[in-house]
């Protein structure tokens, strides 16, 4: 029974380790960029390189990289609570639809969705919502809500968050309304930042061996939103994702690892 035990951890183990991350690229503009393209403002301070998304059996990871990491709270002047720029919360769901403005062919209209905003765009199905978004902490935690209603009806959007006038990236989803009807608390999460690296992450890790998240354990394909609360530069885009592995291997794997732990177990001799 013992051996059993052992060679079921290993199989798991062996499983687990070969699931590897799968990265989205920021490619995506989204509307009222004001002219400045990817990043509004400075890149040293706002720009977003790429996304990697790991999904086993039994988690969910979110790596992003950008530079905000350890800037929270600058431009307080411009914010309607006085706290300066936080992050933004993490949208996901299972199908991305950006939208595309009809006759226009430009680069940013076909592949950075220059007309995109969270009122024409992606349905997002939940919502990892920072408890905090101001903390200046190297992590903290999040809610997960599921989103019932639409986009209008669960979302807050980066205007909302600013004074007129403001030059920010405008339409953009950047937190849950948690005081919407149609919005339900499902869990939480934790988030972490490594902001010691060149590759600044801003990191979310959501357990998903509760029944209620078995919708985003088996999606296949995985959308996501993110930016900082002016959504200065903003990554969106959908990625596929490996099947999970099963936490317990196929017979012949099994047999196969029996096979090379008995030649590592040696039978004890009685003495004579």
């Amino acid at each position: 029974m013992n051996l059993l035990k052992t060679l079921t951890a290993l199989a798991v183990l062996l499983a687990t380790s070969q699931v590897q991350a799968v990265p989205l690229l920021d490619h995506y503009l989204g509307g009222n960029d004001h002219g400045y393209g990817d990043v509004i403002g400075s890149p040293q301070l706002f720009d977003t390189s790429r996304a990697d998304i790991t999904r086993d059996q039994g988690r969910l990871k979110i790596d992003i990289f950008t530079n905000f990491v350890g800037n929270v709270g600058v431009y307080p002047s411009l914010t309607r609570n006085g706290k300066g720029i936080g992050y933004g919360d993490l949208f996901i769901g299972g199908a991305w639809t950006p939208f595309v403005k009809a006759g226009d062919a430009s680069a940013a209209n076909t592949a950075g969705h220059l007309f995109d905003t969270a009122l024409n765009g992606t349905q997002w199905t939940y919502g990892l919502s920072f408890d905090d978004p101001w903390s200046t902490a190297s992590t903290g935690t999040f809610s997960l809500f599921k989103l019932h209603g639409s986009n209008l009806e669960n979302l807050l959007l980066s205007e909302e968050l600013f004074i007129p006038g403001a030059i920010i990236r405008h339409g953009q989803a950047v937190q849950v309304d948690r005081a919407s009807a149609s919005v339900e608390r499902l869990g939480a999460g934790t988030w972490n930042i490594d902001a010691n690296t060149q590759d600044k992450r801003l990191s979310f890790d959501l357990d998903l061996s509760q029944d209620i998240y078995q919708q985003i354990a088996t999606y296949n394909y995985l959308s996501m939103h993110w930016g900082m609360t002016c959504n200065n530069d903003a990554i969106e885009g959908g990625v596929n994702l490996p099947v999970p592995a099963a936490s317990v291997p196929e017979p012949g794997t099994l047999a196969l690892l029996g096979l090379a732990a008995i030649g590592l177990v040696r039978p004890s001799r009685r003495k004579a």
